[in-house]
């Protein structure tokens, strides 16, 4: 199976299947989804390893995201990967696709296609995309898919143990009506947001352990707007902590309640979660946080990608990282 049975069953040029491929701007949506289709039909892998074997090295790793860069979380995982690449001597390209998007990655993974030696996804994926790079034959490296894929190392922090720490430490600095500042929009489990569904059940779970319920539970998406808008809802709900999923929404919320002139921690505590630092708000708000080792997590990806580009070396399933409370003034 090549190019060219391809091209025959697509009843197009081969030069039109290379410019899929590729990623070229150069081919019409339907057609490119036809070539597209029929590659699926006939299992057809483009033969990476072989183009590897005659350019030898790109020295680039192609980063896929698929959240917009400008997200203050993946925009410093993004920037820490960068540095590590360039500590091994290794260039960066990245691409955003969103998850949402009804044809996956395929034009972004062919975007990248022959200018890259391996792939990190990060953020929500499609199995069907780490399948895709997989059997493409690339080493590929997973940051917050939710995804566990033979071929792939996943990269991640233990969330349910991480909500569970969250937990305990509110509970251990004395606050007794705690609410959960969710990071989906609905809390219902459907969300594109895997990894706060599992740090919700560590929180709840250690709760029910200390005879505590949950008091009230908010749901921001992720969003500084958002969070700032349940400042109300929030403070007319009486409780004494506030959990948020992220640190964004945290950021949300204090600064909606300084505007209030609500004190922080006496009138109400808040633990966000990540440990990513806004330089203009941190000078007055010394966040308390669930902080996740991000930089640990980008040498671990960058770090096991470069050794098997380089020395063949089998990388693991999947490694998971400790988070660790980093108290500040807002607990």
């Amino acid at each position: 199976m090549n190019i060219n049975d391809v091209a025959r069953e697509a009843k197009v040029s081969k030069t039109t299947v290379s410019r899929v491929l590729l990623g070229s701007d150069k081919v019409k949506a339907e057609t490119r989804e036809k070539v597209l289709e029929v590659m699926k039909q006939l299992n057809y892998t483009p033969n990476t390893s072989a183009q590897m074997l005659a350019k030898k090295s790109n020295k680039v790793i192609g980063v896929i995201n698929s959240l917009p860069i400008s997200d203050p979380f993946f925009a410093y995982m993004n920037d820490r990967i960068a540095s590590e690449c360039e500590r091994y001597g290794y260039g960066t390209l990245y691409v955003v696709c969103g998850n949402h998007n009804p044809r996956g990655c395929d034009r972004e993974i062919g975007l990248l296609y022959g200018k890259v030696d391996a792939y990190i996804l990060t953020g929500s994926s499609r199995v069907e995309n780490v399948e895709k790079l997989v059997n493409m034959g690339m080493p590929v490296a997973l940051f917050k898919t939710g995804i566990l894929q033979d071929g792939a190392i996943a990269v991640d922090i233990d969330n349910r143990k991480s909500g569970e720490l969250g937990a305990d430490y509110l509970y251990k600095k004395g606050y007794r009506r705690i609410g959960y500042l969710h990071g989906d929009g609905t809390g219902n489990g459907k969300g594109d947001f895997h990894e706060g569904q599992e740090r919700y059940l560590g929180f709840k779970q250690k709760l029910e352990k200390c005879n505590l319920p949950l008091e009230q539970e908010f749901f921001g998406n992720r969003s500084y707007k958002i969070a700032s808008g349940l400042a109300d809802k929030i403070l007319e709900s009486g409780i004494e902590a506030l959990f948020c999923d992220t640190d964004m929404m945290a950021y949300g919320i204090i600064s909606a309640f300084l505007e209030k002139g609500i004190k922080i921690p006496d009138r109400i505590a808040v633990l966000g979660f990540d440990d990513v630092k806004f330089t203009n708000y941190e000078p007055f708000i010394r966040l308390s946080t669930v902080a996740q080792p991000i930089d640990k997590m980008a040498a671990c990806m960058v770090g096991a990608l470069v050794n098997r580009i380089e020395n063949q070396v089998p990388y693991g399933k999947e490694q998971l990282f400790e988070a660790k409370i980093v108290e500040g003034r807002t607990t």
